[in-house]
């Protein structure tokens, strides 16, 4: 395994208050959100159907984490890989309208039902494209995001022909196997998200410098 340098960071408990006036700020629209993901996972299956809708919010909250980063605030274009369910791009598009986001999934029906929420809720600064990763084309520099979808590893290769800057993923903390048999080392910042509630123990946000 490469050398990587790694630079573990602890996210303090005053970023989930800043987080949760985000929600406070955003909470009707966050909520549409939510009742249209619902609605849509009984049609289509975009995220578990036993999950409650309490640990939904936190999943919504869980996405909003990104705001307060350096990284994310510097930045306006975004490409969401494997969002699935929406998650983390449509939260990130409804609090930050300022900024462009861009879903792919492999999976053309959740696409669809992505678009249609994202109609019901007048989200306008998403994008929503299906098909592999590896057939997205995109000039624009870019972050990428991705949340529980894909190894890291898997996602450097399968990207390589993107004009990312940076790659942000929603991990555990213990995500070192996850870079195996990269050609190149990296630079990467995890930041434990530990300090949360429950929920967040073992949580990471990881931020990896393109090589």
């Amino acid at each position: 395994m490469k050398q990587h340098k790694i630079i573990r960071k602890s996210v303090p408990r005053e970023t989930f208050s800043q987080i949760d006036s985000l929600i406070e700020k955003f909470h009707d629209e966050l909520q549409s959100y939510l009742d249209q993901l619902l609605w849509w996972n009984e049609r289509v299956n975009l995220i578990s159907r036993d999950v409650p809708r309490e640990t939904i919010w936190e999943h919504i909250r869980h996405s909003l984490m990104l705001s307060e980063l350096e990284d994310f605030q510097k930045n306006k274009l975004f490409i969401d890989a494997g969002t699935g369910g929406g998650l983390p791009g449509i939260p990130l598009a409804i609090a930050h309208p300022n900024k462009h986001f861009v879903l792919n999934d492999l999976v053309t029906k959740k696409c669809l039902a992505m678009k249609q929420i994202a109609q019901k809720i007048n989200l306008e600064n998403i994008g929503i494209i299906d098909g592999s990763i590896e057939d997205l084309h995109h000039e624009e520099k870019c972050i990428l995001i991705s949340k529980h979808a894909f190894k890291i590893g898997n996602l450097i290769k399968m990207t390589e022909h993107l004009p990312w800057e940076k790659m942000i993923f929603y991990k555990g903390l213990d995500f070192e196997d996850e870079l195996k048999d990269l050609s190149e080392s990296l630079n990467i910042t995890c930041f434990d998200l530990s300090n949360g509630s429950d929920f967040y123990n073992g949580k990471a946000i990881i931020i990896i410098d393109k090589p």
